[in-house]
């Protein structure tokens, strides 16, 4: 990009988030000391240009730096204000646009300073006036300098969280460490008070609920190791969890990094919160993932600062942005079975991700149509047709990869990161850097994601067993049975569906999902740029309710538009042996070497034995299974089948009932049925 064409695209930046600022009121609340709300901006008041430039700019699932704690507002101004002797043009427009768009972030502060000492004026009340000039003074402070306390540093995330998030959403990352200089400030000053510092986080928490929930982004890491193996576990860690322990609402979502060295608490803490049965926290194991990232090239000290981003592919907190794609594993079975061609049953579909009062749109596929990887009668055996799959899997990873590489190319030449972003990072602040071009983003993270090989080798399974063991029919009487989605097939269909499943523990099923997985891991880890930049692969897959919508009956005996599995779970209802063999199952993929994000997700029937008097001691045993399983994210939920179904028929009953989406919590009742029914089949 040419230097004049630079300089507009940092202004229109500049201008998009000066009309997202004035959208934002100024709110002083009416108990508590943490300043500042927004109600998500309706995209009806914005133009949508200005919200193209900003998600181009931030998609807002990666966490921001922390320059702005460790410097403030005032120091971030200093460093940018004038043009420095080593700037090129390019530099010194990105430093001008960072200091122009923080001038904002101070005045927006300011406004909240004014209000707050304007309102203790007017009150009569003593202990009301206190609170709100000590909110007032804060805030005036912090328009100018570092915070100087725990709850002035929560104060200021917060504001720039607010600032970040016009639409309500967007990454936390690890606050436990982000804010704990100054809660050891507090200590040794004798300041530190825990019950107005817990009250302070609940605070935080109650504003995001009060904002939406659901698929929000809004995760928040705690815990973990450092470089050199020691605990990273601190007061913080303890109260961010409390806090959610007494507000019990689906924001935030929280997740907690386990190691050898984590405190007994601390996994005592996450046991009892597991035993409630919302999915809270998500556990990150952190043996089964930071070695994967260092054999990728991570260096120690970014792979042991890992969080995750706005679900639980993972993010390299203030060292990285992030870019994902999504594979779809069971369409290419289905693309297999004809040819290169979609199943000419499937016809376009309205749905909606995931709330129930979201907007209805039409899925399309992001698959490259046309690769011909055989025609079924040309295969005689079952390895014929794997080779097939593999063929047409190896075509499409390829189409991804090319996708991926002009993304990388753009970014190594004119892609344009958020200046609010930028000036959140202490090396863009220092050199003007854009920080995909050397100001801060030190670990490129472009990730390939491709869940559901769990269902995709429960079909691949499924002609195995169905075609050359049992000889139930012919692949191309298969495929005519496909194309009529069982349609005057009924008998074959529930034939398919007594196949081996995936989650049964059912070796030789595993060893295709374990198959599948290594070739998309292999292929996608032998990819370079042609600056060496690699891509990141997971087993994973949030466009799960997406992919079922969009793919035709498959060999397993699932129709069209039937749930598909997410991640390395298993598919809805197909697990019938309980969650040990799901775990064993599981064991038996190589999901370490998918370190961008492999997930297992367990869920099981609250109103079961699971529930009684051992639960915790349940628990504790099933964590310990898939930590030595080498799963290195693992999440847990309990729900009564019961609960749910009473829940679909009376939603005013159940206003309160948190369920685990996929990398997110969300109200049970606000979930469309389409997913509320994938939640309630999930059950083991």
């Amino acid at each position: 990009m040419d230097e004049k064409g630079w300089k507009r695209r940092i202004q229109e930046s500049v201008e998009a988030y000066k009309e997202i600022f004035d959208c934002y009121e100024t709110e002083i609340p009416e108990e508590g000391l943490l300043a500042g709300f927004h109600r998500p901006v309706l995209r009806s008041r914005v133009k949508s240009e200005t919200i193209r430039r900003l998600y181009e700019s931030d998609n807002m699932h990666y966490p921001m730096g922390d320059a702005f704690l460790k410097y403030g507002i005032g120091g971030i101004l200093e460093r940018t204000r004038e043009r420095q002797p080593q700037d090129t043009e390019e530099t010194a427009a990105y430093r001008r646009g960072v200091y122009e768009i923080y001038k904002e972030v101070q005045a927006f502060i300011v406004r909240h300073a004014k209000k707050a000492e304007e309102l203790a004026k007017e009150t009569e009340d003593k202990k009301e006036r206190m609170r709100l000039e000590r909110i007032a003074k804060s805030c005036g402070r912090l328009a100018a300098d570092a915070p100087k306390s725990f709850l002035e540093a929560l104060q200021l995330f917060w504001f720039f969280y607010l600032l970040r998030s016009p639409f309500g959403g967007g990454c936390i990352g690890r606050l436990d460490q982000k804010l704990y200089p100054w809660c050891r400030m507090d200590l040794e000053k004798g300041g530190w008070d825990e019950e107005e510092a817990l009250e302070g986080i609940m605070q935080f928490y109650r504003n995001l609920n009060r904002m939406n929930t659901g698929d929000t982004l809004r995760n928040l890491m705690l815990s973990g190791r450092n470089a050199a193996g020691e605990d990273e576990t601190n007061e913080l860690t303890y109260l961010f969890l409390e806090a959610y322990e007494r507000t019990q609402d689906a924001e935030p979502h929280v997740n907690v990094r386990i190691h050898e060295k984590t405190p007994k608490r601390l996994k005592e803490m996450c046991i009892r919160m597991l035993a409630q049965g919302k999915g809270q926290p998500t556990l990150y194991f952190d043996r089964n993932l930071i070695p994967a990232m260092e054999r990728a090239g991570i260096p120690r000290e970014a792979a042991c600062g890992y969080a995750n981003d706005g679900c639980t592919e993972t993010v390299y907190d203030g060292r990285g942005s992030i870019d994902f794609w999504q594979h779809e594993m069971v369409k290419t079975v289905e693309l297999t079975v004809f040819n290169g061609k979609e199943n000419p049953f499937i016809y376009p579909v309205k749905m909606k991700k995931s709330r129930r009062e979201a907007e209805e749109f039409e899925p399309h596929t992001g698959l490259a149509l046309g690769f011909c990887s055989g025609e079924l009668s040309q295969m005689y055996c079952f390895s014929d047709f794997l080779d097939a799959f593999f063929a047409q899997l190896a075509f499409q990873i390829t189409h991804w990869i090319t996708i991926i590489d002009q993304k990388i190319e753009a970014d190594e030449t004119d892609t344009l990161t958020s200046p609010l972003i930028g000036g959140t990072l202490e090396k863009c602040v220092k050199t003007g850097r854009d920080p995909l071009r050397g100001g801060g983003f030190d670990v490129d993270n472009y990730q390939l994601l491709s869940g559901t090989v769990t269902t995709a080798a429960d079909c691949l399974r499924a002609v195995e067993y169905g075609v050359f063991e049992k000889h139930y029919c012919t692949l191309t009487q298969l495929r005519d049975a496909m194309a009529a989605d069982f349609e005057g097939y009924e008998p074959l269909r529930r034939r398919l569906l007594l196949a081996p499943k995936y989650g049964n523990g059912d070796a030789r099923t595993d060893e295709l999902a374990a198959m599948i997985a290594e070739r998309f891991l292999q292929q996608v880890n032998a990819y370079r740029s042609r600056s060496g930049k690699r891509i990141r692969p997971g087993l994973y897959n949030i466009d799960f309710k997406i992919f079922a919508n969009l793919t035709g009956a498959t060999p397993d005996g699932r129709k069209f538009r039937d749930a598909i599995g997410e991640h390395c779970s298993p598919t809805p209802g197909a697990a019938k042996r309980g969650p040990t063999a799901v775990i064993e199952s599981a064991s038996r993929l190589p999901m370490q070497e998918g370190y961008a994000s492999s997930v297992l997700q367990s869920t099981l029937d609250g109103s079961s034995f699971v529930m009684g008097a051992q639960r915790e001691t349940i628990i504790a045993g099933l964590w310990e299974g898939a930590e030595k399983a080498r799963i290195p994210v693992w999440n847990l939920t309990m729900y009564s089948r019961e609960e749910l179904l009473d829940a679909q028929k009376n939603p005013g009953n159940h206003q309160d009932l948190i369920v685990r989406v996929w990398g997110f919590n969300a109200r049970f009742v606000e979930l469309d049925e389409e997913l509320q029914n994938h939640i309630i089949n999930r059950i083991s």
